[in-house]
Order: structure tokens, then sequence, then C-alpha cells
């Protein structure tokens, strides 16, 4: 199986018509923070550069699909699929902060940003400035927060902007406070799941689609089939497709966060063992390898100083108990599940095909 970084031609075609949208909104906000009683503008620069460094789009591209897929027109999902690419950037921002990361896509976090001199206002001139401008790393990381949730705030604003009509407005603004919902209880299980004594493949797989799976395919389809007024049978076919391979984007993921190259995934390899993540590479692993290598992983597991050295230590416990081959097939096994529900004769033919790229590249992109 071959490792790729092209993108399908739908997230490509979404990313060069939203970037500049995007681009736009968030210039309007860095010029309107110099008005705050305190002078914002470097940490909404700041802001405004992490959401425009680089991303798939994915979500996006995927609620055009699903709109399509309904037989809807693009633009009445497009100003939702803006927000969505706003949503996923708060939930970056969280995560980011909560996992201790200091790099995505290429550059630094936002709160590793907002630790910098002037990395929150200007040039300080008054006394209580500077205890801003040179910001704690308490201090950034709330500021962090609060940004991320300021994004949130834009994204609920562009997709309750959609030119649809009323009822289908409110029951669009019901799926996003669902999905909401899931995404922060999954964030919490994941903060917590490292605290518990044990826990069971099944249990790490629905961490992970209410974390990550729910939100990246399932929410941006129904979002965009409920926006064109699709069929239940379309929105049917669209969640069959999308319950599993959420479940294989995040295992692919785990498997680019603990192997992958930092130069192509634009963050740093093995802070998920740092963390002590119970992934299912690592769930696997604590199950069949030997003695000597399961207790070689719990002593390195959850240590936030170790070391490169330590980290490679890890992956070879993680390679010799074949938990990354058996990840990689699982991942697998999940995206042929979901192209299987693209049979349906309820997905037009041009989505299904877009969609099946979609889903080979999610779980064998290589960043």
């Amino acid at each position: 199986m071959t490792r790729t970084s092209v993108a399908p031609t739908s997230l490509l075609e979404f990313a060069r018509e939203s970037d500049p949208v995007l681009r736009a909104l968030l210039e309007e906000k860095v010029s309107a923070a110099a008005k705050l009683p305190v002078d914002l503008t470097p940490a909404f620069g700041a802001l405004r550069d992490y959401v425009l460094r680089g991303g798939k789009r994915l979500r996006g591209a995927l609620c055009l699909l699903g709109c399509a897929a309904g037989g809807g027109a693009r633009h009445e999902a497009f100003t939702a699929a803006i927000g969505l690419e706003l949503f996923h950037a708060y939930l970056l921002v969280h995560d980011d902060f909560m996992d201790r990361d200091e790099e995505r896509r290429g550059g630094p976090t936002l709160h590793v940003s907002f630790a910098r001199p002037e990395g929150v206002t200007r040039a300080a001139k008054t006394v209580s400035d500077v205890s801003v401008a040179t910001a704690s790393a308490h201090a950034a990381g709330s500021l962090a927060i609060l940004f991320g949730s300021l994004c949130q705030a834009w994204a609920l604003e562009q997709i309750l902007a959609a030119p649809v009509a009323p009822p289908r407005a409110l029951a669009a603004s019901r799926l996003v406070a669902r999905a909401l919902a899931e995404v922060t209880l999954g964030q919490a299980l994941d903060v917590a799941a490292p605290l518990a004594h044990s826990l069971a493949r099944d249990a790490a797989l629905r961490i992970e689609e209410l974390k990550t799976g729910s939100y990246t395919f399932a929410l941006p389809l129904e979002l965009g089939a409920l926006l064109a007024g699709a069929s239940d049978a379309t929105r049917g076919a669209l969640a069959n497709y999308a319950l599993p391979l959420g479940k294989a984007f995040q295992i692919a993921d785990d498997l680019l966060g603990t192997f992958g190259a930092p130069e192509q995934t634009g963050k740093s390899a093995g802070n998920d063992l740092r963390e002590g993540k119970r992934t299912l590479l690592v769930l696997h692993a604590l199950e069949f390898a030997t003695p000597a290598d399961r207790a070689l992983l719990l002593s390195g597991l959850g240590k936030h100083d170790l070391d490169e050295a330590g980290i490679e230590a890890l992956r070879g416990v993680l390679r010799r108990s074949g938990a990354e081959e058996f990840a990689r097939a699982e991942s697998e096994r999940l995206c042929a599940q979901a192209e299987a529900a693209l049979e349906s004769k309820s997905i037009p033919t041009a989505v299904g095909a877009e969609l099946r790229a979609i889903a080979r590249y999610s779980v064998r992109r290589a960043s």
C-alpha cells in the first residue's frame, strides 16, 4: 500500500475557493482588533496565520459533497463549509494546548505563539501592557483557549448564515450543537483515558469516534445533506459511509502521529506516546507484547521528557507486538466498509467517486 500526499480533486478545488474567503474574513477580524481597549492585533494575526497555514480543507469539501448528494446547489452549503473549517481550527487550538503540542502544520501552535515576546499585543507602552505582552505559559494557554473559542463563535456565524429556509437552518443548528457536545465529550474522554487502569479496544475506538471521526465525516456530510433537503435514504447512506471512515481516519492519524515523518506531517512525532494516549496501537501492544516489551512500553508511556531514543524504543515495541501492522490493516478494513456504503443508489455516481477517493486518501495519506 502506497502512502500519498496528493489530495483528491474536490479537496484541492475547495481549498482554492475557500482560502481567499477565509483570509478576507480573518483579515477583517485582525483590522477590528486595533479598536479594542488593548490592541490584540498580533494575537488576531497569529490566529489568522494558524487557520491559513495549510490543512486539507477536508470538512468543508465534505459539506459541499453532502449537499451535492442531496441535490442541493453549491451556494446553499458554501458558508457552512467555511464555518466547518473554522470549527476545525477551534478544536485544533484547544487540542494543541491540551496535548502540549508545539508545532502544527510546520509552524508554532497558538499557545506557543502567544508565549513569545509581543505574541499577544503590539509593543508595550504601559506596565499593564508589558505584563500581557510577555505572557506567562498560563496566560498564553488561557488566551489560546479563548481565541480558539472565538474561532468557534465565528464558525457558528458562518454555518447559521446558510441561505436556506428557516426550518433547515434550525435543524442545522441542532445538528452542530449535538456534534459539539459529542466532540467535547470525546476530548474529555481522551484526556481522562490515560488515568484509567485499563481500556478495551472498543472503548478506545468509541472515544476516537466521538473526538474526531464524528465531526470530521459525519457532521459535514450530514450538514450539507440537511441544507440541501436530502432524502432519508441519502442521509442514511452518507452516515453508513462516514461512521467507519471516521474510525479509519483516526487510526491513520494515530499511525502518523507515532511513525510519520515530521517534515511531512508538520508536527513532531511521538507526542501521543509522551502524553500516554491509549490509542488502538498502544492497546494492541499492551495485549500482545512480550512481558519485557510490555514493561518497557508502560515505563515510557506518559513521560513528557521522553527523548527521541526513548520514543524509538517504544516504536520498536509497537512494531514487534504487531500493533503497527494490525492498525494499518484495521484502517483499511474500515475504509473498505465505508466504500461499500457508496454502492447505494441514493448516492449520485460523481459524488460517490469523490467520496471513494477521499476515503482512500484519508487512510493512506502521508501527512
